[in-house]
């Protein structure tokens, strides 16, 4: 039921527990949700839809497929309907229309019933549901799709574009102290078309208060973190980070909360473990590497700039420095022809990295995008690519190599498709 519970230090919580209240719309039985950071309106187990608290839409179960809307309009279909798996689809224009627009529908019915009857809406403890809900779903009524449409104009003057995060980043709150990749040769990647620049301290002031501005209430969702952006933010001078370190608290106050980014091997390693330290001691949480493979031979086939070792002594001296680390590796790169070489050293480097407790592997499955260079870069090496099957088992060989002192970091997989914001 979109139980999306901020932790005690990143907020006050008005409701620390999901309070449900039971009715009815009309002849149908329902039932609302509401939590510290959004609300949710189900009719039994066909529909159930949810918004955060600033009312914009965010994500929509009906009868087995999935609909999850990024603040920038784009909104993730995935059909579960098929025996074959989840087809993902990216819907835009009119098919998003459609989609908001119900979810309004739907919230202005509960508004209207409520607004009839709260007391007909009851919880388990026979309470009603509070004065808050009856604003917060007014809100949701009003973001329909002529509403989204607007909202996402107001996203794209704040933000632009924001090219990719960590899974379990989607909900933290996107400051971006640059723009673009500061290398950009991986031929795997089409995110950052347009250059690279790095704001100045000043720039990233009114950034952060626009993205403050924009968020309202609905930084209830996304408030447990913040990501700075973009593809490679740690690779600034410290003086210039640690001014944006230091606008976040003043234009967001509050508790403290983590302030989490990527960093490449190659820039990574131009700070010290003491530079690491010294964000840390600013806010710094995790820090994100792409490894994609500890086989050099593949990295320089993708472009890829660093190497394996610095790829490992970056995220040495991000742990040495006390913040956390994430580790991407890429699965399907370089096909049959690179995968024992992929498999066997990148289980060495990982197993170099001091990973554990508090940081996280990531499993990346390849997307050969037709406007990336790896397409044509593979066929011309008459690189055989990896089918489904033969990916899981890299996966599987990957994780069956490694091996950590104490207690080991999570590892999940990582799906590019599926992310929205």
């Amino acid at each position: 039921m979109f139980a999306f519970r901020l932790p005690p230090s990143a907020c006050r919580l008005r409701y620390p527990d999901p309070m449900v209240y039971r009715g009815a719309i009309g002849n149908r039985p329902a039932m609302l949700s509401v939590k510290d950071t959004s609300i949710s309106l189900a009719f039994e187990a066909e529909w159930v839809a949810a918004w955060d608290l600033g009312g914009r839409f965010y994500s929509l179960w009906k009868h087995g497929d999935t609909y999850r809307r990024g603040l920038g309009g784009r909104l993730l279909a995935k059909r579960g309907r098929t025996g074959v798996g989840p087809q993902k689809a990216a819907l835009t224009g009119e098919p998003a229309d459609v989609v908001v627009q119900e979810t309004a529908e739907r919230a202005e019915d509960l508004r209207l019933a409520l607004e009839r009857d709260p007391r007909a809406w009851t919880g388990r403890d026979g309470g009603h549901p509070p004065e808050d809900a009856m604003l917060w779903v007014g809100r949701a009524a009003r973001f329909d799709a002529a509403a989204a449409r607007a909202d996402a104009a107001r996203f794209a003057s704040v933000y632009g574009t924001v090219g990719i995060l960590p899974p379990d980043q989607y909900l933290a709150t996107v400051l971006q102290g640059t723009e673009g990749c500061s290398f950009g040769t991986c031929t795997f990647c089409n995110l950052y078309p347009d250059g690279y620049r790095v704001k100045s301290a000043e720039e990233f002031r009114r950034h952060a208060e626009a993205v403050r501005d924009y968020l309202g209430d609905s930084a209830s969702l996304r408030g447990r973190a913040f990501f700075l952006g973009a593809a490679n933010a740690l690779a600034v001078p410290m003086a210039r980070l640690g001014e944006y370190f230091d606008a976040i608290p003043r234009a967001f106050g509050g508790p403290p909360r983590p302030v989490h980014a990527f960093v490449d091997g190659f820039t990574g390693l131009l700070k010290t473990a003491g530079d690491y330290a010294a964000l840390r001691a600013k806010g710094l949480g995790r820090v994100y590497v792409g490894l994609e493979s500890g086989h050099d031979p593949l990295l320089a086939f993708v472009r890829k700039p660093a190497s394996a070792e610095q790829a490992i002594e970056t995220v040495r001296a991000v742990k040495s420095g006390g913040a956390e680390a994430g580790v991407i590796v890429m699965i399907g790169l370089g096909g049959r022809t690179f995968a024992e070489g992929h498999v066997r050293d990148t289980v060495a480097a990982v197993n170099r990295m001091g990973l554990g407790a508090g940081d996280l592997i990531f499993f990346s499955e390849l997307v050969e995008s037709p406007g990336t260079a790896y397409p044509a870069a593979a066929a011309a090496a008459n690189i055989e690519p990896l089918d489904r099957d033969a990916r899981a088992a890299q996966i599987e060989a990957i994780r069956a190599g490694l091996a950590f002192e104490g207690r080991p970091p999570q590892m999940a997989r990582y799906d590019v498709e599926e992310f929205v914001y």
